[in-house]
């Protein structure tokens, strides 16, 4: 073995050492985590710029879906620094291919909602297991930091779908755009 092998596997020692009530099952899942959280991130890349194309040329549902995909790869690097401090090994899997484009504002609206629904469901789960495993630092670190957020954005995507829903024309698409400029995922557009 080389010196930087040896070098590696002490420091993958010294994070055993630091491991305390860490259970593999919530690890893994942690894992799962990160790259639910890295394939909406790429998904909303992938909408904010579809958005952005000449022929959409919706500004404020660029910037909105691109502000989102910011936050969802925040909340894998957040969960990455969480495995890090656990003593957890960071397992990334490759990310599957976005859906490039939609049909309409409101189609990429309900898509995002059901994304934002898939993510909560599957923190609480995870936050079901770390309970099961007795591990309370697993289940403050989710409820502080993703699942009153989630529940956040789930509601102004609600509202954003149902408001799109009324305009139902292409001068109400266009103003619910700009109304889009100054909203946020977490704002409820404040």
């Amino acid at each position: 073995m080389g010196i930087g092998m040896a070098f590696r596997s002490i420091g993958r020692h010294m994070c055993m050492l630091m491991r305390q009530n860490f259970a593999k099952s919530c690890e893994s899942k942690l894992n799962d985590q990160i790259n639910m959280e890295l394939k909406a991130c790429h998904q909303y890349l992938a909408m904010a710029y579809h958005f952005d194309r000449s022929d959409i040329s919706s500004p404020g549902l660029h910037g909105f879906f691109l502000q989102a995909s910011t936050e969802e790869r925040e909340h894998a690097e957040k969960i990455m620094k969480y495995m890090n401090k656990r003593g957890g090994v960071i397992i990334l899997s490759s990310v599957p291919e976005p859906i490039p484009s939609f049909d309409s504002s409101l189609e990429a609206l309900r898509h995002a909602l059901r994304m934002e629904l898939e993510v909560n469901q599957h923190l609480l789960d995870l936050h079901t297991l770390a309970g099961q495993e007795s591990d309370p630092n697993l289940c403050d670190f989710i409820e502080a930091n993703f699942l009153q957020e989630q529940v956040d954005g789930q509601k102004v995507l609600a509202d954003f779908i149902r408001q799109l829903e009324r305009a139902q024309s292409d001068v109400g698409e266009y103003l619910f755009d700009k109304y889009m400029l100054s909203a946020g995922m977490h704002s409820g557009g404040k």
